[in-house]
């Protein structure tokens, strides 16, 4: 019993030595953009290529800019391209906890301070796609296009799957959280390939990154999970649904974005319905292009980088031409 107990203390310190001595090393590591100070905290972000109109990428719930890599180089060649980590997250600082109309202020006074001009074509990925809208509608003017990839929908708010399937994922990432400062979820995904919320689709990101970058990807992703800021974006998105719906159902104009140039792609994987309020989405410009990825994949710049890149592109030269 001594030898056993013995065993497991030397396993659970060299796993704390793991974590921390992994941690040094991620610290070190260079920024791939540039920090800026934004209301007394400090925000992670990268802003590159010229001309316009600018590119603005908003990642999903605890996720970070450097799950858009690929797509920021791909974007810069044609445009100019600008994406930031939310408070707490990538390499951010921490920040004022998240909610609907703070998250709004804190989009609009990092692009004035940063100097980007507008208006914006917005790109958002999952509850991305929900700020970019509540955005829109709360700056109508600073927004000349849109692409939603697989963005969280209204309609999600009474759905009771979505909302097991959410209570689920935040469990996990408290469990996870928990376990990190023992090196687990890094050992999970450094030796078993096992990373949260991006499944299979590492395996397409890690070929179209460098290794570095990669490595990169993979430390933020430990940190977000280390962190508290990834649950409360979680916990959140609840009342950045109920601002959604709040607008949609006040919306007075029919459709809720006019013409404005909007293109849709989701991901085939989580079934129909969820198809069908993509399809929705779409219509609510007369303007729209909706397309269904043929690869599953939540993250679908990662398994699909072609088609986030004509959706974005499309968008782009519909507003060169106005």
């Amino acid at each position: 019993m001594i030898i056993g107990f013995t065993v497991v203390v030397l396993v659970v310190l060299l796993g704390i030595v793991y974590e921390q001595v992994s941690r040094n090393r991620d610290a070190r590591r260079s920024l791939p953009g540039q920090m800026m100070d934004v209301d007394g905290y400090r925000l992670h972000m990268i802003d590159r290529g010229q001309g316009g109109p600018t590119v603005v990428l908003l990642h999903g719930a605890g996720d970070s800019t450097y799950s858009w890599l690929h797509i920021c180089n791909e974007v810069s060649m044609f445009t100019r391209v600008f994406t930031y980590d939310r408070p707490g997250l990538g390499s951010s600082g921490p920040g004022p906890a998240p909610s609907p109309d703070h998250t709004i202020r804190e989009l609009n006074n990092l692009l004035n301070k940063a100097g980007i001009p507008g208006p914006y074509v917005i790109v958002g990925h999952s509850l991305g796609g929900l700020i970019s809208r509540l955005y829109a509608l709360e700056y109508p003017d600073k927004v000349a296009g849109l692409v939603f990839l697989d963005s969280t929908h209204e309609f999600l708010k009474d759905d009771v799957k979505f909302k097991q399937g959410f209570a689920a994922l935040g469990l996990m990432l408290k469990m996870l959280r928990l376990l990190s400062p023992f090196g687990i979820p890094r050992f999970l995904g450094n030796v078993l390939g096992i990373l949260p919320m991006f499944g299979n689709e590492k395996s397409y990101y890690k070929q179209q990154i460098s290794f570095d970058e990669y490595k990169q990807w993979r430390g933020i992703i430990y940190s977000n999970i280390a962190g508290n800021a990834a649950g409360a974006e979680f916990k959140e998105a609840w009342s950045h649904l109920d601002a959604a719906v709040n607008r949609l159902n006040n919306s007075a104009e029919k459709p809720q974005f006019g013409d404005l140039p909007i293109v849709v792609v989701n991901n085939p994987g989580f079934g129909d319905n969820w198809t069908e309020m993509q399809r929705e989405l779409a219509s609510r410009s007369t303007n729209h292009i909706h397309k269904i990825s043929d690869r599953k994949g939540h993250s679908l710049q990662m398994p699909r980088p072609e088609f986030v890149i004509e959706a974005i592109s499309h968008v782009v030269e519909q507003v060169r031409k106005k």
